[in-house]
Protein backbone atom coordinates (compact mmCIF):
# COMPACT_ATOMS: atom_id res chain seq x y z
CA UNK A 1 0.00 0.00 0.00
CA UNK A 2 1.03 3.35 -0.88
CA UNK A 3 0.00 6.62 -0.25
CA UNK A 4 0.67 9.94 -2.28
CA UNK A 5 2.96 12.23 0.07
CA UNK A 6 0.82 14.92 0.66
CA UNK A 7 3.03 17.15 2.65
CA UNK A 8 0.62 20.38 1.99
CA UNK A 9 -2.76 21.06 2.05
CA UNK A 10 -4.49 21.19 -1.16
CA UNK A 11 -7.04 24.46 -0.73
CA UNK A 12 -9.75 25.32 -3.44
CA UNK A 13 -10.87 28.89 -4.11
CA UNK A 14 -14.39 29.91 -3.22
CA UNK A 15 -14.92 31.84 -6.42
CA UNK A 16 -14.22 28.45 -8.42
CA UNK A 17 -17.11 26.44 -6.44
CA UNK A 18 -18.90 29.80 -7.16
CA UNK A 19 -18.92 29.17 -10.47
CA UNK A 20 -19.01 25.13 -10.53
CA UNK A 21 -22.80 26.09 -8.70
CA UNK A 22 -23.62 28.30 -11.79
CA UNK A 23 -22.56 25.93 -13.89
CA UNK A 24 -24.46 22.98 -12.72
CA UNK A 25 -27.70 25.05 -11.83
CA UNK A 26 -27.44 23.26 -7.99
CA UNK A 27 -28.87 26.13 -5.72
CA UNK A 28 -26.99 27.96 -3.30
CA UNK A 29 -28.47 25.68 -0.37
CA UNK A 30 -27.94 22.47 -1.48
CA UNK A 31 -24.40 20.59 -0.43
CA UNK A 32 -23.21 19.19 -3.72
CA UNK A 33 -19.56 19.56 -2.43
CA UNK A 34 -20.33 17.40 0.18
CA UNK A 35 -22.60 14.93 -1.70
CA UNK A 36 -19.79 14.94 -4.68
CA UNK A 37 -17.11 13.37 -1.75
CA UNK A 38 -19.55 10.83 -0.52
CA UNK A 39 -21.11 9.59 -3.87
CA UNK A 40 -16.86 9.53 -4.36
CA UNK A 41 -16.03 7.25 -1.24
CA UNK A 42 -19.16 5.30 -1.05
CA UNK A 43 -18.39 4.27 -5.28
CA UNK A 44 -15.16 3.43 -3.85
CA UNK A 45 -16.75 1.78 -1.36
CA UNK A 46 -18.62 -0.69 -3.25
CA UNK A 47 -16.58 -1.38 -5.69
CA UNK A 48 -13.73 -2.12 -3.23
CA UNK A 49 -11.51 -0.57 -5.56
CA UNK A 50 -10.55 1.92 -8.68
CA UNK A 51 -8.52 1.88 -11.65
CA UNK A 52 -6.10 4.38 -11.87
CA UNK A 53 -4.59 5.79 -15.16
CA UNK A 54 -1.37 6.49 -16.56
CA UNK A 55 -1.06 9.65 -14.95
CA UNK A 56 -1.78 8.77 -11.43
CA UNK A 57 -5.12 9.54 -11.25
CA UNK A 58 -8.66 7.68 -10.68
CA UNK A 59 -9.51 6.66 -14.03
CA UNK A 60 -11.80 8.53 -16.37
CA UNK A 61 -14.46 6.28 -16.61
CA UNK A 62 -15.22 6.52 -12.39
CA UNK A 63 -15.77 10.33 -12.99
CA UNK A 64 -17.85 9.82 -15.85
CA UNK A 65 -19.90 7.56 -13.83
CA UNK A 66 -20.13 10.44 -10.96
CA UNK A 67 -20.90 13.18 -13.61
CA UNK A 68 -23.94 11.04 -14.79
CA UNK A 69 -25.58 10.47 -11.52
CA UNK A 70 -24.63 13.89 -9.62
CA UNK A 71 -25.37 15.99 -13.29
CA UNK A 72 -22.00 17.65 -13.85
CA UNK A 73 -20.11 17.62 -17.30
CA UNK A 74 -16.55 18.56 -16.46
CA UNK A 75 -15.28 16.39 -18.80
CA UNK A 76 -14.85 17.17 -22.75
CA UNK A 77 -14.46 14.28 -24.65
CA UNK A 78 -10.82 13.27 -24.69
CA UNK A 79 -10.09 15.26 -21.70
CA UNK A 80 -8.14 14.08 -18.53
CA UNK A 81 -9.48 14.31 -14.85
CA UNK A 82 -6.16 15.66 -14.02
CA UNK A 83 -6.96 18.41 -15.72
CA UNK A 84 -10.21 18.82 -13.48
CA UNK A 85 -9.42 21.16 -11.34
CA UNK A 86 -12.02 19.91 -8.78
CA UNK A 87 -11.63 16.32 -9.02
CA UNK A 88 -7.79 17.13 -8.51
CA UNK A 89 -9.15 18.57 -5.26
CA UNK A 90 -10.99 15.67 -4.66
CA UNK A 91 -8.39 13.07 -5.13
CA UNK A 92 -5.65 15.24 -3.75
CA UNK A 93 -8.59 15.89 -0.04
CA UNK A 94 -8.65 12.03 -0.10
CA UNK A 95 -4.99 10.77 0.07
CA UNK A 96 -4.39 13.76 2.29
CA UNK A 97 -6.21 12.22 5.24
CA UNK A 98 -5.73 9.41 4.23
CA UNK A 99 -9.09 8.25 3.02
CA UNK A 100 -7.84 6.05 -0.27
CA UNK A 101 -4.49 4.28 -0.98
CA UNK A 102 -2.87 3.18 -3.86
CA UNK A 103 -2.62 -0.95 -4.32
CA UNK A 104 -0.27 -1.50 -7.48
CA UNK A 105 -2.96 0.20 -10.38
CA UNK A 106 -5.97 0.54 -8.11
CA UNK A 107 -7.26 3.05 -5.41
CA UNK A 108 -8.48 1.56 -2.63
CA UNK A 109 -11.02 2.76 0.11
CA UNK A 110 -9.04 2.83 4.05
CA UNK A 111 -10.54 2.37 7.43
CA UNK A 112 -10.11 5.81 8.12
CA UNK A 113 -12.28 6.48 4.75
CA UNK A 114 -15.15 4.34 5.73
CA UNK A 115 -14.93 6.47 9.39
CA UNK A 116 -15.49 9.11 7.22
CA UNK A 117 -18.50 7.87 5.66
CA UNK A 118 -19.42 7.08 9.13
CA UNK A 119 -19.68 10.56 10.97
CA UNK A 120 -22.17 12.91 11.28
CA UNK A 121 -23.16 15.15 7.81
CA UNK A 122 -21.93 18.33 10.09
CA UNK A 123 -18.14 17.33 10.94
CA UNK A 124 -18.19 15.40 7.44
CA UNK A 125 -18.99 19.40 5.87
CA UNK A 126 -16.62 21.24 8.34
CA UNK A 127 -13.77 19.03 7.34
CA UNK A 128 -14.29 19.35 3.93
CA UNK A 129 -14.91 22.86 4.05
CA UNK A 130 -11.61 23.16 5.77
CA UNK A 131 -10.19 22.61 2.52
CA UNK A 132 -12.05 25.68 1.04
CA UNK A 133 -11.82 28.84 4.03
CA UNK A 134 -8.55 27.27 5.86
Amino acid sequence: MTNRNCDKRIHLDASLLLWMNEQTGKRKGEEWILNSFLFFLRKLYIHKSIRIDQNGNLHRRFWKGMEGTLHFKLLQKHEKPGNILFYQFMEEVAHSENWIVIERDRAVLTENGIDFLKMPRSRQWNLILGYVWP
